[in-house]
């Protein structure tokens, strides 16, 4: 059940050997498998995509009417939520690591400035020799000598600097909706209108910031600020202004200060609702306001 297998099959098992290990991490897991026989592996529905990265010998992973080859050329990605199928020769031996959906989609919230519009999905392989997936799959295997490590272990926040990187790296890495967004982001400035929005946003979150509040800063008319956060974010002004306020209400609940409470946040960062504050702080973070607050007080 930890490995998610259903129902394995065998051939050629007159001398069968295999050997699996898993660490589980917060927001990633790294497995090791290998196998002298040949091995067909029907992997149930979970909350995490998989890549897979050959070490030895070739495979073959399914999902979705797909079938990618697992070799030295190339890593497979299988979708979360879905049922696949991960097909073995002797002799392979692989290492699967597995991201947390969601706190994928947080991650690149954070990476972009807030969340993105549409569904994040990967492709089904990424190439071995693309600079990007080298950078990835050089932090997988140290991540993995580090895990196998007869020493004492990482200290808790070198694991957490490692899990951050390896998230960042396989979004870098793979190619999804947002791909080109990530790349230019980092690659070309937003254009003038879009920031000097984002600074009139950053230095106003507190006020009722209107469209026309925005269209009288920006000089331009509401749907060039729309079009223009669009095309440089893949977001809209909105949604930004929420990913703002959700990051003072973080700084606010992890002061420690005493008197500060999940509502009174809420309300001090303009959500009229305390429900509807606790879902989209727990997406964009992954935890609850009110467990942000008990962590900082401990």
């Amino acid at each position: 059940m930890t490995f998610g297998a259903t129902r394995i099959e065998l051939k050629n098992v007159d001398r069968f050997e295999a050997r699996a290990n898993l660490v589980q991490l917060p927001k990633i897991d790294l497995a090791f498998c290998a196998t002298t026989a040949d091995l067909a592996i029907d992997h149930s529905e979970a909350d995490y995509t998989r890549l897979q990265i050959a070490l030895k010998g070739s495979a073959t992973a399914s999902a979705q009417g797909v079938t990618s080859e697992v070799n030295e050329r190339q890593l497979a990605i299988t979708p979360s939520g879905v049922c696949s199928r991960t097909v073995c020769d002797a002799g392979h031996q692989r290492l699967t690591l597995r991201l947390n959906q969601r706190a994928l989609l947080q991650k690149l919230t954070s990476l972009l400035g807030a969340k993105p519009k549409g569904e994040l999905t990967f492709g089904s392989t990424i190439n071995a020799d693309d600079p990007y997936t080298r950078s990835l799959s050089q932090l997988v295997h140290f991540l993995a000598q580090q895990l196998d490590s007869s020493a004492c272990g990482l200290p808790a926040a070198a694991r957490h600097e490692l899990e951050q990187a390896v998230q960042i790296s396989f979004l870098w890495a793979t190619r999804h909706p947002f791909s080109d967004l990530l790349r230019n982001q980092a690659s070309a400035p937003a254009c003038g209108t879009v920031r000097r929005i984002e600074e009139f946003i950053e230095a106003n979150w507190q006020d009722a910031l209107t469209i026309e509040r925005l269209v009288e800063e920006a000089g331009v008319s509401s749907r060039a600020i729309f079009r223009a956060f669009e095309r440089s974010r893949g977001y809209s002004p909105k949604a930004f202004v929420k990913m703002v306020r959700l990051k003072r209400a973080r700084e606010m609940l992890l002061s420690g200060d005493p008197d500060v409470s999940v509502t009174a946040t809420a309300f001090k960062c303009n959500f009229l609702s305390v429900g509807h504050f606790a879902r989209d702080y727990r997406d964009a973070f992954g935890e609850l306001p009110s467990q942000t607050i008990s962590g900082a007080r401990r």
